[in-house]
């Protein structure tokens, strides 16, 4: 048989699988390729004569009929088909998905032509129309609108996303996104789509095509094999399933798998593999041939054709296929730039005949390699083996996809072409695929309506006018079908077109078959779109936000901005800063969720926030975290709701709030956390970074006056579940620094151009150098632009500035009369109403200024008193009118005249004071207004004041009504008024007074005492019984024998009060605080301490053998475990609190019943002491570790040993457990840290230390962190998991012995051989308190569960217990160093004290106060000495050198006296004693090298180093004084030898011993005929008058009462009747007929008193300085029972009492000789804590 016949007999098999008539006759075909032959070379010379000849050979020639093809069909080449609508105006709604398809289509390729060309091309401009140029030139204007149309896709995509099944309306509309996606939201999209049809349980053929178009339409690097394999395996299954059922269903499955084959064609997909995939899907394609409907065989053949094209992973050899829609695709993309040309697709078309019979591959590159056509065909039959199911490719595949491709380009001319000039393009099934082609032009509305007119037109004329195309019935059947579809067209052009044709052919009903489907290239975008209004229901937010942005950005303009610097606590070093807005930034980068900042009023919280917000607002990119500022005082219950409430502020809706909430990140900059006065924890309750919550990193301002202990429990966030710990981790915190000298004057260099001003600024400078005190004063950014404002008017008329003194409140004073004034010339200049005029005229009469504090005064107290003192007030008037706000905000001229010239400011109808603290200052005002006073501001009695109190105050006025306890910046304002005026003190003392007899009082007494003690005034000898003062803070003040007899001083804060012989019988003490607790006194050295679980036991281990067990509530002690046979080293408490294990000396581990004390069990095994113990989670082990190099497991029930870890080589000294129990924690003196499994005993991790031998661990309570305390003084925090070290603490000089962490994490407290005990911050590192009291080493420490309190044993045999207050530090208040010398003037005005840090000040006798001589002496400073006639001072320093200065300006006053050193070079030098002579000429010093030293201080040079006589004695000299005449001096030494030396005879004349004590100090007699010498246990005297004094061989002598510390001082009075002497105390001593007598004693000194003066004016007063906290106090002797006595009065029995007149730097609480008697409420932990400081 020919292979004509073959063809013939081919075509009419499928005719009859038709139902159709048989082919016409051959003759007619060759007809045809002659014609065609000849219509090739006419219109295509570039073809070459040997294609046609191929063609020729293989009788396939195109119709004879082409040249009278239509020229008016498809006459030229088009643009892309896109989708078009009406182009929207700007901000103008979206209507339709396909207008916003066209405009997303049009922005993109905008984009991608800037991308490639830098600006818009030619190229783009010639392919667009005028309307979508200008379009696109108005748009690129409007970023916010571009953002608008591409958020609403990135909607329209989440909102599909979220349903789990979408109907077909919303899926039509959602795939038509498609070519406009991101990478990212295709793929979300794919993915989804992917799952909804695999989940659908029917076949939802919507959702199908759905599918397959997004596909179809991915952009280049969307798609990976995998989607493409798993979309190919999913339509399989599902062809598999129901082939055999449904012929509809089989033919959109087949369809589909169709078109998914084309593209993975496409991408090359590799990995598909043969027997899963590949062979079934052959099969289920095959099986298909028995169909009796045509369209599912057409689409069977085209599928099975196209997986030929698709490679897997067992036919390496076949080349793999580009064609698909993909191609199509990127043909697309190549027409852009290049033209996709007919010829080279026609030749490599028919290059496909040399691959018959086997693979074959025809390459067309048209860019790049980007696109590769590979074309194959096959037959579809039984009858035709060759073709359908040999696998093997046939031609017309090819040519069909260069017909699509050349159609999805535009390019219908070669489309036309194509059609009439292919290779096979007889071929049946490629007329088929044509028909269907020129049909979905034709019935898709995204082509031209002249296009799809002249698709039908071409169809038309191919039936009609193509012989070639009419031979096939089957073909002509499917193009009448097609012309039935589309004369049902919504086009109402393509449906009559349709319709004239169907008429015009007139075809047998017969020929249109009953099985066709619809026409339908895409899913048609409903007109409704329903997706897209749903989605513009929330507006779209980055405009809103936009338009916030340009808002703020205005409203956050700062004209003068200084960078602030922090530290990390409000206990770190003033040193140690950083700037703040780095740390700031970090966070917002950190995983950290809330961060602090604390600074004092006025400090720049509020700029800094505002800054922050622009900063943040500058860089804002869209979609990106939103800054959103909330002034908390602003906001209404901010515990609730804040965020959303300050979004509708800012006019959001609720969709868009809604949005936020759920796919925004926020910066919260919440400011005024005080100011809203809030105490809960906002994070929580705003249920912030929780599940379905706002996502949100917070930075909150609060001032550090408003906080108390713990304070960080109302910022730490939470964590996810409702029982989670607070998470420390998330929290960061920073404290404002005050501004350094460079900041403030980068500040004034910023702020003086601002306005027209007299003064440059360095005339401002000037002057706040000059000035006392105001450069201290100014570092508050607040304070400083007050001052700036303020300094011309208050140094008018001044010439001396260095005697002006300002405070804080005369800053307010000055700045609130200023800009009272402006205002008050403004409205004198402006043009007002007359009845503005009138009212004006009234007030200018009266006083401006006056009325306009009196309106601020009001207001404030009104603020205070009806909204509790959030400073925002808001009025309407027509809501507020019949309120108080009214009289404030109202319309009436006057108060409108007076608001409008207040420091107020308005946002809206919101009103606030320009700072809170003019708030505060007005309301401290309100208390007491200086103006309103009488100008005779003398000081009277509390008595006198009191006739006067309830004149004076406003009994319904702020000092009454309001808790000012509570308000620390208004009580500062208060207690500076009340050291300015006498008046203020007077009254506030009358208050105190009328408590006694007025009830309603009290909180006025309370408000009025704290003011008066932080304005320093003493309250020393008065008398309070009967005062009612609940809640007073009283701590730091003085109440030196106070009568508190019957007081209410419930709840009052004691806390480092001087309290030293004060009376509280029968005084109600409920709640009274001391700050501190009792210690614990045991027998012998405490070497560890341990609370119980449940906080109600304290356990420790004692060097007597025994462990101690204490009750927590009354500390007494309850339980001593004995058993031990030596020193107990380590305790530890059962998880349940009711056993307790101890390892001791003895080499057992015992274990014991807490509850009875009973030993359980003792465990053996350990060959040296055991040094630490610990129980295991769950109480069933223990673990023990020692000397012997080992750390055992034991069971804690039988005693049996689990494991012995051996792997130290050296002592094991600590252990620590995982709050799980499975890890155990080593450290040894091999200076490494090992870790353990308690389960296996295997070994883990070993971190090598940096810092010596390893003496102590502890575990977080979360389990991340280890902390380590070392030999050498260093304190590690670890991550428990890599050993990394987290942070290192540095601040103990020796070995730290014991570190515990707080349960909550966030504390860390240590102990160390330094004798202090240390409080850390645990997430900064940062030292919070030093603990002192111990005095000797301290061996461990230990943390109460609740955290509130830390216990520390030592070797002093005591366990101090301290409470925890992270808000304040228990250091003692700073001093200016030990006191070595303090002395009167001689005119008795002044004291002067010389201190270890070389400062040397000044001080009032009278009141107290301080100022600085010189701040510090070059050498150090050891000692110092004042001359006689006041007016010089000297200083001995460490390098051997003496300075003098001058005692009222702290100038150097001559040249360094220098040394010649003679034989004593190269030792130590340090001075250690010296004084002057009584003229003033001489100073004597005492040398560390023991040289004595006279010097000449006239001529400035060193008279003679005085030798000691010869003796065998030591040599080493420790004191030194001049008589009063200075003929001689003495000198005290270390053997307890006294030398006399004559300065006339330079030489010592006499010696004598008091013992074998050494002396300490030597005074003599006023009259200079006595020597008083000081030793370590007594007082002697020696009496020159005796002629036998030289040869007595025993001094008449005092001894003394041993205090635990030598004698420091020994000072005769003026008189010579009195003797003061200090030890540990200070002792007063009185010189009778016969013998001298102590008569009184001063105790309470936490150190000891290193030097005594006496006044040389009033000689019943002395002054007193001490060593370590560098306290000053000044002494009155008062006699008893009214007898005054008298300097020369003659006394036989003296009774005497010493007050304190009063004290600087004694902040430590005193109660030594207070009375308890009776004393109601106390807490007995208080009893007893006051016992031990000697109450009684």
């Amino acid at each position: 048989m020919t292979s004509d016949d073959s063809k013939v007999k081919k075509s009419d098999k499928l005719r009859s699988f038709f139902g159709i008539s048989k082919s016409k006759s051959e003759v007619a075909a060759k007809e045809s390729t002659q014609s065609f032959n000849a219509q090739v070379s006419t219109q295509h010379p570039a073809i070459s004569s040997s294609v046609i000849s191929q063609v020729n050979n293989k009788h396939m020639a195109s119709p004879s009929s082409v040249g009278q093809h239509r020229k008016d069909i498809f006459t030229k080449n088009v643009a892309k088909p896109v989708i078009k609508a009406q182009l929207p105006r700007l901000q103008e709604r979206i209507e339709t998905t396909d207008q916003l398809v066209y405009c997303n289509t049009l922005l993109l390729r905008d984009s991608c032509k800037r991308a490639v060309d830098g600006s818009a091309s030619d190229s783009l401009e010639a392919s667009l129309d005028k309307v979508e140029l200008d379009w696109l030139a108005r748009i690129e204007r409007e970023t916010m609108e571009q953002d608008r149309l591409r958020w609403l896709v990135t909607r329209m995509v989440e909102e599909f996303v979220k349903e789990p099944i979408n109907d077909s309306t919303r899926v039509a509309e959602i795939v038509a996104l498609g070519p406009i996606l991101s990478k990212e939201l295709y793929r979300k999209l794919l993915s989804t789509i992917i799952g909804e049809f695999d989940d659908s349980p029917l076949l939802d053929v919507d959702l199908l095509q759905g599918l397959v178009q997004l596909v179809q339409t991915a952009s280049s690097g969307f798609l990976v094999s995998d989607d493409l394999i798993k979309t190919l395996s999913i339509l399989r299954v599902r062809l598999e399933g129901t082939h055999q059922q449904s012929s509809e269903h089989s033919y959109h499955l087949t369809l589909a798998v169709s078109r998914i084959l084309d593209v993975m064609a496409e991408h090359r997909v590799q990995d598909l593999g043969r027997v899963i995939e590949h062979e079934p899907l052959s099969a289920i394609l095959s099986s298909l041939k028995g169909s009796s409907d045509p369209y599912l065989m057409y689409q069977a053949c085209y599928a099975f054709q196209a997986l030929q094209y698709v490679p897997d992973d067992e036919t390496a050899l076949q080349a793999v296929l580009r064609h698909s829609t993909g191609v199509v695709d990127g043909l697309v993309k190549i027409t852009a730039a290049f033209k996709l040309d007919l010829a080279s697709v026609l030749e490599g078309l028919n290059n496909l005949q040399e691959s018959l019979g086997g693979t074959f591959e025809v390459a067309s590159t048209a860019y790049g390699g980007v696109c590769s056509l590979m074309e194959s065909g096959q037959g579809v039959l039984d009858g035709l083996k060759e073709g359908y199911g040999s696998g093997k490719k046939q031609p017309w595949y090819s040519a069909l996809r260069a017909a699509y491709a050349f159609a999805q380009a535009g390019q219908l001319k070669d489309l036309s072409l194509l059609i009439c000039e292919a290779p096979y393009c007889r071929d049946p099934l490629f007329q088929w695929g044509i028909c269907q082609l020129l049909g979905d032009i034709a019935i898709d509305p995204i082509w031209d309506t002249t296009v799809r007119l002249q698709a039908v037109a071409l169809l038309g004329g191919l039936y009609s006018d193509d012989a070639d195309w009419g031979q096939d019935e089957s073909v002509r059947t499917w193009m009448v079908t097609i012309f039935s579809q589309l004369a049902a067209s919504p086009d109402q052009g393509v449906k009559a077109s349709a319709t004239a044709l169907l008429q015009k052919l007139k075809p047998d009903r017969g020929a249109i078959s009953n099985l066709a489907y619809p026409l339908r290239s895409r899913l048609p975008i409903p007109t409704s779109s329903p997706l897209l209004a749903e989605v513009q229901n929330v507006p779209y937010i980055e405009y809103d936000i936009h338009i916030l942005r340009l808002q703020r950005l205005k409203e956050g303009y700062v004209s003068v901005y200084i960078p602030p610097m922090a530290k990390a606590n409000l206990q770190a070093r003033d040193d140690d800063l950083f700037p703040l807005m780095d740390k700031v930034q970090r966070f917002l980068k950190s995983d950290g969720q809330v961060m602090l900042v604390l600074g004092d009023s006025g400090s720049g919280k509020s700029t800094f926030n505002t800054h922050l917000e622009s900063e943040l607002w500058r860089s804002y990119k869209r979609g990106g975290c939103i800054p959103l500022s909330i002034n908390l005082a602003a906001i209404d219950r901010p515990d609730q709701d804040m965020i959303e409430k300050q979004l509708r502020f800012y006019n959001f809706s609720d969709g868009q709030i809604q949005e936020i909430r759920e796919h925004r990140e926020l910066a919260l900059i919440c400011d005024g956390y005080d100011e809203s006065q809030q105490s809960v924890n906002l994070h929580r309750t705003n249920m912030l970074n929780q599940s379905g919550q706002w996502n949100t990193k917070m930075i909150i301002g609060c001032r550090t006056q408003y906080l108390g202990q713990d304070y960080r429990c109302r910022f730490i966030p939470q964590g996810a579940g409702h029982y989670d710990r607070q998470r420390l981790d998330l929290f960061q915190e920073a404290v404002i620094a005050p501004f350094s000298k460079e900041q403030i004057e980068s500040y004034v260099q910023q702020y003086v151009p601002l306005e027209s001003r007299t003064w440059r600024p360095q005339d401002y400078m000037d002057k706040l150098a000059t000035i006392p005190n105001l450069m201290d004063l100014v570092k508050n950014p607040f304070l400083l632009t007050l001052a700036l404002e303020a300094l011309p008017a208050v140094i008018e008329d001044k010439p001396d500035l260095s005697t002006v003194k300002i405070s804080r409140v005369q800053l307010y004073d000055v700045f609130v009369e200023h800009w009272l004034n402006v205002n008050k010339r403004r409205l004198e200049n402006n043009t007002l109403t007359t009845e503005e005029s009138d009212i004006l005229d009234q007030l200018l009469e009266v006083g401006f200024v006056i009325m306009g504090v009196d309106y601020s005064m009001r207001l404030a107290s009104a603020i205070y008193d009806k909204q509790g003192g959030n400073p925002v007030v808001k009025y309407v008037h027509l809501r507020d009118k019949n309120t108080w706000r009214v009289e404030f905000f109202g319309t009436e001229p006057e108060a409108r005249l007076l608001r409008e010239s207040s420091p107020l400011i308005r946002s809206g109808s919101l009103f606030r004071f320009v700072h809170k603290s003019v708030l505060e200052y007005f309301l401290s005002r309100a208390v007491f207004d200086p103006t309103s006073q009488d100008k005779d501001d003398t000081f009277c009695t509390p008595d006198k004041a009191a006739s006067v109190a309830l004149q004076s105050f406003d009994v319904d006025g702020p000092l009454f009504k309001l808790n000012l306890l509570k308000e620390p910046s208004i009580i500062r304002f208060l207690s500076e008024r009340a050291q300015q005026h006498h008046v203020f003190r007077d009254h506030l003392w009358a208050v105190v007074g009328l408590s006694k007899t007025d009830a309603t009082a009290a909180t006025a007494a309370a408000n009025a005492i704290t003011i008066l003690v932080q304005a320093g005034v003493h309250f020393n000898c008065a008398d309070l019984r009967g005062i009612r003062i609940p809640g007073a803070d009283l701590s730091d003040g003085q109440f030196d024998s106070v009568k508190f007899q019957g007081a209410d001083l419930t709840g009052v804060n004691f806390s480092r009060t001087w309290l030293r012989n004060v009376d509280v019988t029968n005084a109600q003490m409920d709640n009274a605080r001391f700050g501190e607790l009792p210690y614990l006194e045991e027998k012998s050295g405490v070497f560890a301490c341990a609370y119980s679980p449940d906080g109600r036991m304290l356990a420790v281990a004692l060097g007597d053998k025994t462990v101690g067990i204490y009750n927590t509530s009354t500390w007494s002690k309850i339980r001593e475990l004995e058993g031990h046979r030596k020193a107990v080293y380590s305790v530890a408490f059962a998880p349940d609190s009711r056993q307790i294990i101890s390892g001791g000396g003895d080499m057992t581990v015992r274990v014991w019943d807490s509850g009875s004390g009973e030993s359980l069990l003792v465990a053996e095994g350990h060959t040296a002491e055991v040094k630490a113990v610990t129980f295991l989670p769950g109480g069933k082990q223990i673990a023990s570790s020692g000397d012997d190099q080992t750390v055992r497991v034991w069971d804690s029930r039988t005693g049996e040993s689990l494991f012995v870890l051996k792997a130290h080589s050296g002592a094991v000294v600590t252990l620590a457990h995982s709050p799980d129990g499975k890890q155990l924690v080593s450290g040894s003196a091999d200076e490494t840290i090992r870790l353990w499994n308690t389960t296996t005993g295997e070994p883990g991790a070993v971190w090598k230390s940096l810092h010596g031998p390893v003496r102590s661990l502890a575990y977080s309570s979360d389990g991340q962190r280890v902390v380590s305390g070392h030999e050498k003084g260093e304190v590690q925090v670890l991550s428990a998991v890599s050993g990394d070290v987290l942070l290192t603490l540095e601040g103990h000089s020796w070995a730290v012995t014991g570190v515990a962490l707080s349960s909550n994490g966030q504390y860390i407290a240590t102990s160390s051989e330094d004798r202090t005990v240390r409080l850390w911050d645990a997430s900064t590192g940062a030292i919070i308190s030093t603990l002192t009291g111990h005095l000797f080493d301290i061996y461990d420490v230990a943390f109460s569960p609740n955290g509130h309190q830390i216990a520390s044993g030592s070797e002093d045999n005591l366990v101090r217990l301290w409470e925890v207050d992270p808000s304040a530090s228990n250091v003692a208040p700073p001093s200016f160093g030990s006191v070595c010398r303090i002395t009167y003037s001689p005119d008795g005005r002044s004291i002067l004290s010389g201190n270890s840090s070389g400062a040397v000040q000044e001080w009032d006798p009278v009141m107290g106060e301080a100022k600085p001589i010189l701040q510090k002496c070059p050498g150090g400073f050891p000692s110092m000495a004042f001359s006689p006639d006041d007016c010089q001072f000297a200083s001995g320093g460490r390098d051997g050198y003496i300075r003098l200065w001058d005692r009222h300006t702290g100038a150097s006053a001559s040249d360094v006296l220098r040394a010649d050193d003679g034989a004593f070079r190269g030792r130590d030098k340090s001075i250690l004693d010296m004084t002057y002579s009584p003229c003033g000429r001489w100073i004597i010093s005492i040398a560390l090298n023991k040289a004595v030293r006279l010097w000449d201080v006239q001529q400035g040079k060193q008279e003679q180093v005085i030798e000691r006589p010869a003796t065998d004695m030591d040599d080493n000299v420790r004191c030194v004084t001049f008589s009063p005449t200075g003929l001689q001096f003495a000198m005290g030494y270390l053997d307890g030898t006294v030398c006399l030396f004559d300065l006339g005879k330079r030489r010592c004349i006499k010696f004598t011993r008091t013992g074998e004590d050494p002396v300490r100090v030597l005074t003599y007699a006023p009259n200079g005929q006595e020597l008083a010498v000081g030793t370590s246990t007594a007082i002697c005297f020696w009496d020159f008058h005796s002629e036998e004094e030289e040869e007595r061989e025993e001094w008449p002598c005092i001894e003394l009462i041993k205090d635990g510390l030598p004698a420091h001082c020994l000072v005769y009075s003026p008189c010579g009747q009195w003797v003061v002497s200090s030890t540990g105390n200070v002792r007063l001593w009185y010189h009778g007929k016969e013998s001298w007598t102590c008569v009184a004693v001063v105790r309470g000194f936490f150190y000891s008193v290193a030097s005594v003066a006496w006044n040389p004016v009033s000689p019943l007063e002395f002054v007193t300085g001490c060593l370590g906290d560098g306290s000053v106090s000044v002494w009155r002797i008062l006699y008893n029972g009214g007898d005054d006595g008298g300097p020369n009065k003659e006394v036989k029995s003296v009774s005497v009492s010493i007050k304190m007149v009063w004290g600087s730097g004694v902040g430590r609480l005193c109660t030594s000789g207070l009375t308890l008697e009776g004393a109601i409420g106390l807490a007995p932990i208080y009893r007893k804590l006051l016992a031990q400081r000697g109450s009684r």
